[in-house]
């Protein structure tokens, strides 16, 4: 009986090890060569370049809308409008979009909300209807591109007949616990979307990244537009879906560099950044959320506590916490921060489950969500996911 015991746990270690090699080595790996520059810029420039509309919704965010605006009427790409979208802000944002507006920014001042729209979702469908462009691309207001970034990611595109082509940025951060939970969000980021797959016609893998989703014209017209998902919180990820389901062709690469983001201000922040979205990437469901929670907890921490109390049976424990702090280390860096950070992969991974329980609990005793001073009831958001 003892031995079958042991055996048992030899075999929870050496399962744990390969879940960390398939889950989150795998795309890791496929990362590491995907960058947009490494990727673009051996590629032709395409015969004639389209007009691309880039569409960028804001609320709210006076203090980082400028140099996001700047940003991209300093881009290269020959032609090129940007419809920036002031929704229903109550800063300056709706000033200093007026203010720089001319021949390349469009602005559009929303003052009213119509039922049964999310702001953003409204204001980018808004924006792609007010849209000339043979490609959109849907930006947050508070990213900062380089000149370059637009250039690259259109001849990636039109090169290989892509649709859809999101770009993961690199994420600011301002200390060791935001640069771990920033690191561990683009660890699990990896292991969720498992990116080597979205290139497949596999209708499971699809993605999106509210910071940059480059979209064909024709591809967001066939999926219906934004209308699908308007009241779908995860509105990034569901244009993901979305346009995979249509048949588009999709891929996604990482920015590097070319694009930058400050997401939060400190560990604190972070954590309360994922109230509205965490408990909707579970589909309002306690069941999925506590499963996503129980799981996080076993594969980032099952590793370590084997290891240490497993005694002879602790080989496969052992290679899964190398594995694993290897592979946050590893996704520290690709994604613009240290790979020394690797000693914070459990602390990182509860405090995510933290996050995410904190926001579902959130969530249920309000009744719903309240995103930037307009409250949505948990029942018409349940009925407008986008499945």
């Amino acid at each position: 009986m003892e031995r079958i015991l042991q055996t048992m746990i030899e075999v929870m270690g050496w399962l744990l090890f390969a879940i960390w090699v398939v889950v989150s080595g795998m795309p890791t790996v496929w990362m590491l060569g995907r960058s947009l520059k490494r990727q673009s810029d051996r590629l032709p420039d395409p015969a004639m370049w389209p007009r691309v509309s880039v569409v960028v919704p804001a609320r709210d965010e006076g203090h980082k809308i400028e140099a996001g605006l700047k940003s991209l009427l300093a881009s290269d790409y020959p032609d090129f409008e940007i419809i920036a979208i002031d929704d229903r802000s109550r800063d300056e944002t709706g000033p200093i979009m007026d203010r720089l507006a001319g021949k390349r920014l469009l602005d559009i001042h929303i003052t009213d909300l119509p039922e049964g729209w999310l702001g953003k979702n409204h204001a980018l469908q808004v924006g792609a209807q007010q849209s000339t462009g043979e490609w959109l691309l849907f930006s947050d207001g508070d990213v900062v591109h380089d000149p370059q970034t637009l250039r690259r990611a259109v001849r990636f595109a039109v090169a290989h007949g892509v649709d859809h082509l999101p770009l993961f940025p690199d994420i600011e951060a301002g200390g060791i616990l935001e640069a771990a939970f920033v690191a561990c969000f683009g660890l699990i980021f990896a292991a969720g979307t498992q990116p080597y797959l979205i290139p497949t016609r596999w209708p499971r893998a699809y993605c999106g990244v509210g910071a940059y989703n480059l979209v064909r014209r024709s591809a967001l017209e066939r999926a219906g537009g934004f209308e699908p998902i308007k009241l779908d919180i995860l509105d990034d990820v569901k244009l993901g879906k979305m346009l995979k389901r249509s048949g588009a062709r999709c891929c996604i690469l990482r920015a590097g560099d070319g694009l930058s983001i400050r997401w939060q201000s400190g560990a604190w922040a972070c954590v309360t950044g994922l109230e509205k979205n965490a408990f909707a990437s579970a589909n309002f469901s306690v069941v999925q959320l506590l499963w996503i929670c129980g799981m996080t907890t076993i594969v980032f921490c099952g590793p370590v506590v084997g290891a240490i109390v497993a005694g002879d049976a602790r080989p496969g424990f052992v290679a899964a916490a190398v594995l694993s702090h290897f592979l946050y280390g590893l996704n520290a860096w690709l994604f613009g921060h240290s790979f020394w950070l690797f000693p914070m992969l459990m602390p990182s991974g509860l405090a995510f489950v933290f996050a995410f329980l904190r926001s579902g609990w959130i969530t249920l005793r309000q009744g719903g969500v309240r995103w930037r001073d307009t409250f949505y009831p948990l029942e018409v958001l349940r009925r407008g996911l986008f499945r």
